[in-house]
């Protein structure tokens, strides 16, 4: 994945008020936040595609609609998204579901929703 992709997967949620940080979360707390990360799958061919999932983890200490309403928003954001990057590489993010996981701390609710990824490099 390239920087260019995590880029526009932060300014699509940023521009949408949907808190977001890359790798962890290092600002004052406003929940529910989110904390992105991605796992390259290698899958680089002839066209230049290569492919990653990208992990959303949401947390709140409030109720689980608000959650839930986030998740609605950001399914919806990447829904049908394919675009042309600013380096003229294309993108094409789609929602693949999403679990809820246990915390041990009855206050925190956690939420990680799966986002694929597919992009094509162009080489200059």
């Amino acid at each position: 994945m390239t920087k260019t992709v995590l880029k526009f997967i932060n300014d699509r949620l940023t521009d949408n008020s949907i808190n977001y940080e890359f790798g962890e979360w290092t600002s004052p707390i406003i929940y529910p936040y989110f904390v992105g990360e991605y796992s390259d799958l290698g899958s680089d061919t002839e066209d230049g595609l290569c492919e990653s999932d990208f992990t959303l983890n949401g947390f709140t200490r409030g109720m689980w609609l608000d959650l839930e309403n986030t998740r609605e928003a950001i399914e919806e954001l990447f829904s049908d998204c394919t675009t042309i990057l600013e380096n003229g590489s294309g993108v094409d993010i789609s929602y693949s579901g999403c679990l809820i996981i246990p915390t041990g701390d009855s206050e925190l609710k956690r939420i990680q929703i799966n986002l694929k990824i597919k992009e094509w490099k162009v080489s200059i």
